[in-house]
C-alpha cells in the first residue's frame, strides 16, 4: 500500500514537471532564439540550440533602438496605473464590503459587469474623448483607462468581508471615524490582497498593446510592447532581434512576480469566494 502511494506521488510529480516544462517552453525558446544569428532562425534545417551563440541581438537592441526609453515609459505607465488602481479600488471595495447603503448590490454588480465588456468596444469612444482633451500621443493616455480594475475591487471586497466587524465596532467606540478605521485597520490587514491587485494592475498595463499602439504616435513615447512590435517595420522581420527585445521586456515582470509571489498566493488564498 505504501509502495502504491509512493508510485502515485512520483507519477503526479512527473506530470507536474511536464506541465511546468510546457509552460516554460515558450520562454526557453525565446531565450535560445535570441542567441541565434538570423540565418539560423530562418532555415530549412531545424536546430534547437544555436550553433554560434551570440549577444549581438542584445547589443543591436540597446544601441540602435529606443529600447531603454521604451522600458522607462512602460515602468512609468505601469507604476502610475498600479498606484492609482490601488488608491481607487481599495476605498471602493471597502464601501461595498462594510458600508450599507441603498443600491449597494446593484452598483457592485454593475462594476463587475465592466469585466464582461471587451476593451476593444471602448477604443473608439475613448480615443475621441482623449483627443478632445488633447491627451492623444501622451503617456497619460496610456495609463488613464487602466486606473480602475474591476477584478481588483472584487478581490479586495472579498477580503474585507472576512475582516471581523468587531474590530470596526471597537474602533468606533474609541472615537475613530470611518476614514481613520480604513487607514489604520483595514489597509494594514489587507496587505496580501492589495499585493495581488497591484501585481495584476502592473502586468495588465505592462502587457497592453492595442490601446498604446492607437493612442501614441511618436516612436520615443512607445511602451516596450509597441516598441518591440515596431522592430518589424524598422528592421524588417528579424526574429532573433524581436526575441531579444521580448526577453528584455519580460525581465521586469519576472522580477516583479518573484518579489511579490508570496503576497500574491496569500492574497488569492484569503480572498476567494465565500459560500
Amino acid at each position: 500500500m505504501k509502495a502504491q502511494s509512493t508510485s502515485k506521488k512520483i507519477l503526479f510529480r512527473i506530470i507536474e514537471l511536464l506541465f511546468i516544462f510546457a509552460w516554460m517552453l515558450p520562454l526557453i525558446w525565446m531565450a535560445i532564439t535570441s542567441l541565434k544569428l538570423e540565418h539560423e532562425v530562418i532555415t530549412k534545417t531545424f536546430t534547437f540550440l544555436p550553433k554560434h551563440p551570440t549577444l549581438a541581438n542584445y547589443t543591436k537592441a540597446f544601441t540602435s533602438t529606443y529600447i531603454l526609453r521604451w522600458l522607462y515609459n512602460s515602468v512609468i505607465v505601469s507604476t502610475l496605473a498600479m498606484v492609482f488602481t490601488l488608491v481607487l479600488d481599495a476605498p471602493i471595495a471597502y464601501a461595498f464590503a462594510k458600508i450599507d447603503f441603498k443600491g449597494r448590490n446593484v452598483l457592485f454588480w454593475a462594476v463587475m459587469g465592466g469585466m464582461m465588456v471587451p476593451f476593444q468596444v471602448l477604443i473608439v469612444p475613448l480615443y475621441l474623448q482623449f483627443n478632445t482633451y488633447g491627451l492623444v500621443n501622451s503617456l497619460a493616455a496610456v495609463y488613464l483607462p487602466r486606473l480602475a480594475l474591476p477584478i481588483g475591487i472584487f478581490i479586495l471586497k472579498q477580503f474585507y468581508e472576512g475582516i471581523p466587524g468587531e474590530l470596526e465596532e471597537a474602533a468606533f467606540i474609541d472615537g475613530a471615524h470611518r476614514f481613520r478605521i480604513f487607514l489604520r485597520i483595514i489597509l494594514p490587514l489587507g496587505q496580501s490582497a492589495m499585493a495581488t491587485v497591484i501585481i495584476l494592475s502592473f502586468i495588465n498595463t505592462w502587457n497592453d498593446f492595442l490601446w498604446p499602439l492607437i493612442v501614441v504616435n511618436d516612436t520615443i513615447k512607445y511602451p516596450i510592447t509597441v516598441g518591440i512590435a515596431n522592430f518589424q517595420g524598422t528592421h524588417g522581420t528579424q526574429y532573433s532581434l524581436i526575441m531579444a527585445g521580448a526577453l528584455v521586456a519580460s525581465v521586469p515582470q519576472i522580477i516583479f512576480y518573484i518579489f511579490f509571489r508570496k503576497k500574491i498566493i496569500a492574497g488569492i488564498a484569503t480572498s476567494g469566494i465565500k459560500g
